[in-house]
C-alpha cells in the first residue's frame, strides 16, 4: 500500500506541474497579445502624427503688413493694410526695399497677378533679397502734387509740384482694379522721388 501510495502521489505531481506549465503559457500568450496591441497602437499613433505633420500647409485667411498710406489730403500715415493669399498652398508676404534702379523684370502672368520673371546678376534687387516667381502685391509710387500758395492764387500764378510717396496697390484684378502697364508705371515712378528713397515692393512668396 504504502508503495502503491507513493506510485500515486508521484503520477499526481506530474499532473499538477503540467497544469502550472500550461497557465504559464497562457499567462506568456496573453501578456504577448496585449503587447503586440498595444504596439499596433503606437504605431497607428505615429502615422497620424506624421500624417498630420506632412500634410500641406495653408496660408492665412488674410496677410497684415504695416505700409505707408496716403490720406486724400496726401499726408502720409503709417497703417495696418491686409491682403487676401493669391498664391495656393503656403506662402507668406515680404516688404523689400530696392534702390532705384532696382534691375528686375516684371510679367504679366496667366492668372493676372505680376510676377518677378527675371533678377539682374549683382542688381539691387538680387542684393535686397528679391526671387524669381515673387508676386508683386503692391509697391511704392511718386506723383507730383502742384502746390499753390494764397499769394500766387490770388496772383493766377500756377504753382509749384510737390511729390508724394504713396502705396500703389499691384492686384490686377482690384479693387480698384489696375492694368499692367500702370504698376510698371507705378514701380518706374520711384525714380522721381526727389528724396532718392528705395522703392518699397511688398511680394508674397512662396514658403520653401
Amino acid at each position: 500500500m504504502l508503495w502503491l501510495f507513493y506510485v500515486l502521489v508521484s503520477r499526481r505531481v506530474p499532473r499538477m506541474n503540467e497544469l502550472r506549465a500550461s497557465n504559464d503559457v497562457e499567462a506568456l500568450l496573453a501578456q504577448a497579445s496585449q503587447l503586440r496591441r498595444e504596439a499596433s497602437e503606437a504605431e497607428m499613433s505615429l502615422a497620424e502624427e506624421a500624417s498630420s505633420s506632412t500634410s500641406p500647409t495653408t496660408s492665412p485667411t488674410t496677410f497684415r503688413i504695416v505700409l505707408p498710406m496716403a490720406k486724400p489730403d496726401w499726408s502720409v500715415v503709417d497703417e495696418e493694410v491686409e491682403f487676401k493669399p493669391q498664391l495656393e498652398g503656403e506662402s507668406e508676404l515680404v516688404r523689400i526695399e530696392v534702390p532705384v534702379p532696382c534691375g528686375l523684370v516684371l510679367e504679366e502672368s496667366e492668372d493676372g497677378s505680376v510676377v518677378v520673371a527675371a533678377v539682374g546678376d549683382d542688381s539691387n534687387a538680387m542684393r535686397a533679397g528679391v526671387r524669381v516667381g515673387d508676386v508683386l502685391r503692391a509697391t511704392s509710387a511718386v506723383r507730383p502734387q502742384m502746390e499753390m500758395p494764397t499769394w500766387q492764387l490770388l496772383g493766377g500764378g500756377v504753382g509749384r509740384p510737390r511729390f508724394f510717396r504713396f502705396v500703389f496697390g499691384a492686384d490686377l484684378q482690384g479693387p480698384p482694379k489696375r492694368t499692367f502697364e500702370d504698376v510698371l508705371a507705378a514701380v518706374a515712378s520711384n525714380r522721381d522721388d526727389p528724396q532718392n528713397r528705395p522703392a518699397l515692393l511688398v511680394f508674397e512668396r512662396r514658403c520653401v
